[in-house]
């Protein structure tokens, strides 16, 4: 490589870690538009720990149904969709057991303005029922919540807001069979045993298809919460809460402000001691660890099952060490060849001293990611945000050491190659030869 494509390389480099630090939390509008581009780091997804929002534990009533882990898992399924359809996307659904041993579902939503309300939806769910007759008691039920498939928010013929409802295909057939058998009759609409309304089968209806009007129509309001509650009490298990917390946003923002202090002192203290240490060599690391922490914000920006919390941080910072520890093994590597042979130049002590390390490197970070991977696939939710971010962490932590340091390195070799104080590397001095001991004629002894 030549000083012309070095200087071209480390050039494009410096531009990109520049403009990847500015778009990362610059916020400017956009021309020609009413948009505003807003930092991408901005946009990462917080956890509830670090935004707040609303924590449910919900058990499950084992009502002597069949095949109830399956329908766990759908109910699981069902409140994750439900959720994610009312523009709660960094929820979190999952399975557990209490202190006595019984099954549980944990419900998450960070980031949420009114968390009572998210309660009051999820915990508290409507039972719809359609009966032949005009009694609360609980037959005789034709339509009941496992036909539901879903409930949304439309409009009646008068354009007032009501409640649709879509069935599943044994409850489509179920509602065609219904509207047949009472065409020209009433049938009544119940949430549990709570009355709603009468409405008069005119035509048999097959599209799966139904609405729930009241006199006086509702507001939208009403008609979204009712129609999340109708969601919720078709789930295949029968919920009742067991813990609610609302969690509050102050210990999450205090301590993204501690982290980033911390963080930023941490990378400081990091690149002084490279610099110092490694001289040359380690400014190349501080170069390729600026390249690191620019596409570390991006990816968690962009990935989507990336939602920073807590233990989420603590996987970074464990990256970033790592990836400056990686580090650290080649330049010594380096120094140790270069120490130990006056024939070797500058740029054939770092070729093999990168060739020799990687080995290890990877070994090592490779144990890391299955680790990684098992917490990510068997933890908790708190443990996934930790294995998550540690994932990611370590496979920019070994492209950046493996592959940016060396290139830095080589760009630098042609701008100085006969300077080894630069990169920190001297040879080995040899050892003076020990002077001789002398004798003390007085105590010698004279052999003969």
């Amino acid at each position: 490589m030549n000083k012309k494509k070095s200087i071209v390389i480390l050039s494009v480099v410096s531009v990109f870690i520049i403009l990847m630090a500015v778009f990362a939390v610059v916020s400017f509008p956009i021309a020609g538009t009413v948009y505003d581009y807003n930092g991408f780091a901005k946009t990462i997804k917080l956890g509830l720990d670090m935004s707040g929002g609303v924590s449910a534990v919900f058990g499950v009533e084992n009502d002597g149904l069949e095949d109830l882990d399956g329908r766990i898992n759908g109910t699981i399924n069902s409140l994750q969709s439900l959720l994610v359809s009312k523009g709660y996307t960094e929820s979190t659904v999952t399975k557990g057991t209490n202190s006595n041993g019984e099954q549980t579902i944990r419900v998450e939503v960070p980031d949420v303005e009114d968390p009572e309300r998210v309660l009051n939806l999820i915990g508290r769910p409507a039972a719809i029922y359609f009966k032949g007759e005009n009694s609360d008691t609980a037959d005789p039920i034709i339509i009941g919540r496992d036909h539901i498939s879903s409930a949304f928010v439309t409009f009646d013929d008068s354009q007032q807001y009501a409640v649709g409802l879509r069935f599943n295909s044994e409850g489509t057939k179920a509602f065609a069979q219904m509207t047949q058998d009472y065409l020209n009759q009433q049938i009544y609409i119940y949430n549990g045993t709570t009355y709603i309304s009468t409405v008069t089968v005119n035509s048999q209806i097959t599209n799966g298809q139904a609405i729930i009007t009241r006199s006086g129509g509702y507001t939208y309001q009403e008609a979204y919460d009712f129609a999340t509650q109708i969601q919720s009490g078709s789930l295949g298990v029968t919920l009742k809460v067991l813990e609610e917390r609302n969690i509050s946003p102050t210990l999450g923002q205090d301590a993204v402000r501690i982290a980033l202090i911390a963080g930023a002192i941490g990378v400081g203290l990091i690149f002084l001691f490279l610099g110092i240490v490694y001289r040359g060599l380690g400014l190349a690391a501080d170069l390729a660890l600026c390249v690191y922490i620019v596409l570390l914000l991006w990816f968690c920006a962009v990935l989507p099952w990336v939602q920073l919390t807590l233990p989420g941080i603590a996987g970074i910072l464990l990256s970033i060490g790592m990836a400056v520890d990686a580090n650290v093994i080649i330049f010594e590597r380096i120094k140790q060849l270069y120490r130990s042979n006056k024939s070797r130049t500058i740029q054939t002590s770092i070729k093999d001293g990168f060739k020799n390390s990687t080995a290890a490197i990877i070994d090592g970070n490779i144990t890391t990611l299955i680790g990684a991977v098992v917490l990510w696939i068997l933890g908790s939710s708190a443990i996934v945000g930790f294995a998550v971010t540690l994932f990611i962490g370590i496979i920019l932590s070994m492209f950046t050491s493996l592959v940016v340091t060396r290139l830095l390195l080589k760009c630098f070799v042609p701008l100085n190659s006969s300077h080894p104080g630069f990169y920190g590397l001297k040879y080995a001095e040899e050892a003076e030869e020990a002077p001789a001991v002398p004798v003390d004629q007085k105590s010698a002894v004279e052999v003969k």
